[in-house]
C-alpha cells in the first residue's frame, strides 16, 4: 500500500468515527461524586470511587478521571476504555509500545487502531501518531506489539483508542512499553478516560434542573501515600472527536463539567504520623473511627475497613435473633481488619548462623536485625520474595556502621524472576553511600524475587546489612502481613457509622431510634448486640470499644443494656463458644452515670478471690461517648488463659464505682 492510499484509507476511518461520534446529540451535562465525600484520611489503599453522570439529552460521553497510582485492575473496569495517559517517572527511549488486551469468547477487545503522544512535561504532548494493533499477541511477549517508526526520548505518553477489534466495547488489561534495551517498562496510569452512554432515561434532579438521562461510573483506584486529588470530569464524545480530528459538527460544542474530592492515604500507621498522638480514619463513605497511636502495638501497619453488602449477609444469621426486630434486615455492615507486618523471607548465600537472613527485611533498621556475611569471597547473594508478583520502584539499603566504619556493599548486580528459577539482570549498581542508600528502578519492573549480588564490599569480605526496604512506584513499602479480623486493643477506639434513608428503607426499619451496634461471632455464627448511641438526626451510631471486629447496624428488641457482661460464665478454652465476653454500658439511660461529667476516665480491672490483679482491661481511658463495649478474652497480664474459677471485676468511671463476680467455665 503506498503513501496515497494509507492517507485515503485513514481519511475514510477517520469519517466512521466521527459518523458514529454524531450520534451523540449536543446536551448538558453534570458530574456529581457519589463516594467517597473528601477531607478524610484513609489507610485503605484502594478507593472506590463512585460517580453518576448526568444528561439533558441521552448522549454518548467522555469521563476521564485522574488515578493517583493506577487503577486496581484495568480488565476489570465495565466501561470502554477512551484513553489513558501514562507516567514513567523519568525520560526514557521508548521503541515499542505493549498492549495486552482482554480476550472475551476467542474475541480480542483490544484496540485495532490507535494514536499516541508523547511529553517530556505532562503538559505540551506531541502531535496524534496514528498505528496499528494487530489483533495476534506476539509469541515471546504475550502482548500485543506495536512499533514506533522511531525510537522516542519520552516521560509521558497518552495513548487513544481511535478503534476497537469489537464494535461496543474496547478493554486491555496493560500497556507497557519495550525500551531500547529491549526491557519491558511498567507504566504508572495517570490518567483514564472511559465511554458512557446516558440512554437510562433515569429521570433526576440535580441543583432544581431536571436531568432526563444519567450513567455510573464505578472504578477502584489505587491511593498515593500522602494527599491524593481526584477530579471526575465528563464531556461530550463529540467533542472530543472533534479536538482530536478537526471535524466541523453540526451541534455546539458543550462545556467539560468536573467534580474534585481531596483525601490522604497513611500508607502506615507510623505514629510520628499520627496527630496528637491519635488518627482518624475513614472510607469516605460511612464509616469512622478515632483512635490512640497506642492502640494497635507497634506491629500493626494498617487497619483497614469496608463495607458489607447486605445483600450478602445471609437472613438465616439473624432471621431468629431475639436481639433483632422481626421482618427487618442489616442497615449497614462493615469489616475490620488490622494487618501486622511480616518479615520478607529471604536466603542468603552466605550468612552467620545467629544471624539469618531475614533479618535483613524486617522492618526494623537497627541491630541486632542485620544480616551479616561470613568472612567469604565475594560475591555473595540475598535473595528477597516479595510474596508476589508486584511491580517494584525502588529498594532502600541500610548499611550496618561500626565505629564510623560501613560494613555495607559497595557495588552490586540486581536480579529478578517470577518463579525463583529463572533470574534476569536488572541493573548493576556502584553508588553505595555509607548508611542510606536508594536504588532506583526506573523500568519498574513486575516481580516476586529480587536477587541483591554483593560483587564489592566496602570492607573487605564483610557484608553487614541492617534492613532493606522495598517500595512501589507509588513510593508505599512493599510489606507482607499478617491479617486479623478480630483484635483487642490495648486503647478504647471511637466508632461511627452512618446511615441513609435509602438504608432504612432497604431494611424495613421503622423505628431508627431503636438501632444498635451488633458484631458478628464468626465460632457461634450469629450477631450479637454491642449497644451504641443512635442519632437519628445525624443518621449515626456511635460507641466507645476496646476491640475491632465486623459491625453492622441493626433495629434492636431489649436494647436498653444499662450494665451487663454478654457471658457469664464464659469459657476461653477455643472452642468456639463463648470464647470471649464483653461488658456493655449504656450510661446514657443509667441513673448511676447522671451526674457524671464528660470526658470521664474509666478504669476496668479484673482481680483473683485474693485481690491479687490478673488484667486491666481499660486503664484511665477518657470516655466521650454513653456506650462502650468492652472485651475480655480470658487472657491474663502474660498473655496466659486464666484458670477455671471465679473472678472479681472492678469498674470506675468518676465518681462511680461497681464491682461483681464474673465466672470462668469450661
Amino acid at each position: 500500500m503506498n503513501a496515497l492510499d494509507k492517507t485515503m484509507c485513514q481519511q475514510v476511518r477517520i469519517r466512521l468515527v466521527c459518523f458514529f461520534f454524531q450520534l451523540s446529540l449536543s446536551a448538558d451535562l453534570a458530574v456529581t461524586i457519589l463516594q467517597p465525600g473528601s477531607n478524610f484520611v484513609t489507610n485503605n489503599q484502594v478507593l472506590h470511587l463512585q460517580a453518576k453522570i448526568f444528561s439533558t439529552e441521552p448522549s454518548l460521553v467522555i469521563v476521564s478521571v485522574n488515578t493517583p497510582s493506577g487503577i486496581q485492575s484495568l480488565e476489570q473496569i465495565n466501561h470502554s476504555i477512551q484513553a489513558i495517559e501514562v507516567d514513567l517517572s523519568q525520560a526514557l527511549k521508548i521503541k515499542s509500545l505493549l498492549i495486552q488486551p482482554v480476550i472475551q469468547s476467542h474475541d480480542s477487545l483490544g484496540p485495532r487502531t490507535v494514536s499516541v503522544s508523547f511529553s517530556k512535561d505532562g503538559k505540551a504532548y506531541s502531535p496524534p501518531l496514528l498505528l496499528f494493533a494487530p489483533a495476534t499477541l506476539e509469541p515471546d511477549l504475550r502482548r500485543v506489539l506495536v512499533d514506533l517508526p522511531s525510537q522516542v526520548t519520552t516521560r509521558y505518553i497518552r495513548l487513544e483508542m481511535v478503534e476497537g477489534w469489537q464494535k461496543n466495547r474496547i478493554s486491555i488489561q496493560s500497556f507497557e512499553l519495550l525500551n531500547d534495551q529491549e526491557q519491558i517498562v511498567q507504566t504508572n496510569l495517570k490518567r483514564l478516560s472511559v465511554l458512557l452512554n446516558t440512554g437510562s432515561q433515569d429521570i433526576s434532579t440535580v441543583d432544581n434542573s431536571q436531568w432526563f438521562s444519567s450513567a455510573i461510573l464505578d472504578l477502584s483506584l489505587i491511593l498515593r501515600n500522602g494527599e491524593n486529588r481526584i477530579t471526575v470530569s465528563v464531556q461530550q464524545a463529540n467533542d472530543i472527536a472533534q479536538k482530536k480530528y478537526g471535524v466541523p459538527f453540526e451541534s455546539e460544542p458543550t462545556t467539560s463539567r468536573e467534580e474534585t474530592v481531596q483525601l490522604y492515604y497513611l500508607a502506615e500507621l507510623n505514629p510520628s504520623a499520627s496527630l496528637d498522638g491519635h488518627f482518624t480514619l475513614s472510607d469516605g463513605a460511612k464509616a469512622e473511627i478515632h483512635f490512640s497511636s497506642e492502640a494497635l502495638g507497634p506491629r500493626v501497619k494498617k487497619l483497614q475497613f469496608s463495607p458489607i453488602p447486605v445483600a450478602e449477609i445471609s437472613r438465616l444469621t439473624y432471621l431468629s435473633n431475639p436481639r433483632i426486630v422481626e421482618e427487618t434486615a442489616p442497615v449497614i455492615a462493615y469489616r475490620f481488619e488490622v494487618l501486622r507486618q511480616q518479615p520478607l523471607i529471604a536466603v542468603a548465600t552466605s550468612q552467620l548462623p545467629y544471624q539469618p537472613a531475614s533479618l535483613a527485611v524486617d522492618g526494623v533498621r537497627v541491630p541486632p536485625s542485620t544480616w551479616m556475611s561470613r568472612l567469604t569471597p565475594l560475591p555473595i547473594s540475598l535473595t528477597i520474595d516479595l510474596a508476589q508478583k508486584q511491580p517494584v520502584g525502588k529498594l532502600i539499603v541500610y548499611s550496618s556502621i561500626v565505629d564510623g566504619k560501613s560494613f555495607g556493599p559497595k557495588s552490586c548486580s540486581i536480579h529478578i524472576s517470577d518463579d525463583n528459577i529463572k533470574f534476569a539482570r536488572l541493573m548493576t549498581f556502584d553508588n553505595f553511600d555509607k548508611r542510606k542508600t536508594i536504588i532506583d528502578f526506573p523500568t519498574r519492573p513486575q516481580a516476586q524475587f529480587v536477587r541483591i549480588e554483593v560483587t564489592e564490599s566496602q570492607q573487605v569480605n564483610n557484608v553487614q546489612i541492617d534492613e532493606i526496604e522495598f517500595f512501589d512506584p507509588s513510593d508505599a513499602p512493599i510489606t507482607t502481613f499478617s491479617s486479623e479480623e478480630h483484635v483487642i486493643l490495648h486503647r478504647p477506639a471511637q466508632l461511627e457509622l452512618s446511615y441513609d434513608s435509602n438504608d432504612l428503607n432497604l431494611a424495613n426499619i421503622t423505628r431508627a431510634e431503636n438501632l444498635r451496634l451488633f458484631t458478628w461471632e464468626a465460632s457461634s455464627k450469629e450477631w450479637q448486640i454491642v449497644g451504641g448511641i443512635v442519632d437519628p438526626i445525624a443518621q449515626t451510631v456511635r460507641i466507645q470499644l476496646n476491640y475491632i471486629a465486623t459491625f453492622a447496624i441493626f433495629e434492636a428488641v431489649n436494647f436498653d443494656l444499662g450494665f451487663s457482661w454478654s457471658f457469664n460464665p464464659f469459657s476461653p478454652d477455643g472452642d468456639g463458644i463463648a470464647d470471649t465476653t464483653r461488658l456493655m454500658l449504656d450510661t446514657s439511660n443509667s441513673s448511676p452515670y447522671d451526674n457524671r461529667r464528660q470526658s470521664e476516665k474509666l478504669v476496668v480491672e479484673i482481680f483473683d478471690i485474693r485481690n491479687k490483679l490478673i488484667r486491666t482491661l481499660i486503664d484511665h481511658s477518657v470516655v466521650d461517648i454513653e456506650a462502650i463495649s468492652i472485651e475480655w478474652d480470658g487472657k491474663d497480664l502474660s498473655g496466659g488463659t486464666v484458670d477455671i474459677g471465679v473472678y472479681i471485676y472492678q469498674i470506675r468511671l468518676g465518681a462511680y464505682q461497681n464491682s461483681g463476680i464474673i465466672a470462668v467455665g469450661r
